[in-house]
């Protein structure tokens, strides 16, 4: 009677490729779903010793992925593969991170891995004009929360569609993307200034600074921090280059409209936030929750994201009077990520599905506005107040978010050892 073989499974060269053809087309749509470099690396590193691969290397960069690897009978491969825009959708990265599981669970044929990875992406998403209307109620959330009445949010609306439409007709290949953001920053905040010129509104800057929380790059900038803490330096430094520029296209955009049009007037419109403790924290749990529908949360998890954001307003309620603000935003921004680490563990889901909506509260938009009309207007007090306060919330931002991914980052690192 034969007896079953105790040697490891020797994939044929064929077989090994396609489990690297497997590995950078997963890389490549979990990355363009929204996710960070840690959680990719971490699903292919998953995939790669399922099928008993060795000296596997993992290269990512935001619009660049290389893996390459070796079987067990000496046979070595790279496959490479560039990485195009995309937008957040955090249902797909969950069904993704989930397949590489279901892959070290199952050990499909390699042949099957293709089509399993189609199944995988094939995820039910909300409809064109829900997102829109998503997008619509979370800029009008922002809208009250800056002290925004009826007709800034009729004007929020008309401009979140213009955005939301500009950003699709703008998404020409081959056309530099850092020209497309200044120039839709650009048209937004020219078709504010003809609102207002038309009497629709007299708080112009309330309508920007809420348009220019539509589009302003925080959560590449979360990305980018978590690849640095987590050894992939060139690749959160590349993110964080990114970051910046695309955030200086932003900032010549709104520049280029304020210069065109006459922008005395809005020193003499501040915002006003709302001040109402319970109000900052309906608003709060309302702009993450849309915002939810936006990045493409299930339903059923759409008030989890709201919750989130709502615990991170009421942090920044309670430390604001009694801490300077690096330690009331580096308390708020490690609640806020430690929250999202605790409840995809508890659901078996990425932290980055909670992340997104949590951080919203955190995004100085209107120090950054502020920061532009002083040099517009050649206040170099204005400048220095507001771009260093706005430099500040980053920066602490960046330390709460290391400190919770750190924690997270050595507590995956020892269990799974």
């Amino acid at each position: 009677m034969s007896q079953k073989s105790t040697q490891p499974v020797r994939y044929q060269p064929r077989s090994f490729e396609m489990v690297l053809d497997f590995c950078v087309e997963l890389s490549r749509r979990m990355i363009m779903s929204g996710a960070n470099v840690e959680r990719v690396n971490l699903a292919v590193d998953r995939v790669c010793s399922t099928y008993e691969l060795d000296d596997v290397s993992i290269f990512l960069l935001p619009t660049y992925v290389s893996v390459s690897a070796r079987d067990r009978s000496g046979y070595s491969a790279v496959r490479q593969a560039s990485i195009p825009a995309g937008g957040i959708n955090l249902t797909r990265l969950m069904s993704l991170n989930r397949l590489s599981y279901r892959v070290k669970e199952q050990h499909p044929s390699p042949d099957r891995l293709g089509s399993l990875l189609e199944k995988a992406s094939d995820t039910k998403d909300y409809p064109d004009p829900v997102v829109l209307l998503g997008q619509i109620c979370a800029m009008s959330c922002l809208c009250l929360l800056f002290g925004g009445g009826f007709r800034e949010i009729l004007c929020v609306a008309a401009v979140t569609v213009l955005a939301h439409y500009l950003l699709i007709l703008l998404a020409i290949p081959g056309v530099d993307k850092m020209l497309t953001k200044a120039l839709l920053m650009w048209i937004v905040t020219s078709a504010v200034f003809l609102l207002s010129s038309a009497g629709i509104t007299d708080k112009q800057p309330v309508v920007i600074i809420t348009a220019l929380m539509l589009v302003i790059p925080g959560i590449p900038l979360t990305n980018a921090v978590r690849s640095m803490l987590c050894g992939n330096e060139l690749s959160g430094g590349m993110q964080t280059v990114r970051v910046t520029v695309e955030t200086m296209a932003l900032a010549t955009g709104i520049f280029l409209s304020m210069v065109m049009f006459s922008s005395a007037d809005l020193l003499n419109n501040p915002v006003r936030t709302v001040t109402n403790p319970f109000i900052l924290i309906l608003l709060a749990f309302g702009t993450s929750f849309f915002l939810g529908v936006v990045f493409r949360i299930l339903p059923r998890d759409l008030w989890l994201a709201g919750l989130g954001g709502a615990i991170t307003r009421i942090v920044l309620l309670i430390l604001t009077p009694l801490c300077a603000r690096p330690v009331y935003a580096t308390a708020a921004a490690f609640v806020a990520s430690i929250y999202a680490e605790l409840l995809g563990k508890m659901q078996k889901k990425p932290s980055t599905y909670y992340t997104y909506p949590a951080i919203i509260p955190l995004i100085p938009g209107d120090l950054f506005f502020y920061t532009l009309i002083g040099i517009n207007q050649k206040n170099s007090e204005m400048v220095r107040t507001n771009g260093f306060d706005c430099a500040l919330t980053l920066a602490s931002m960046s330390v709460g978010f290391a400190l919770s991914f750190a924690i997270a980052h050595y507590v995956r690192k020892a269990r799974n050892k």
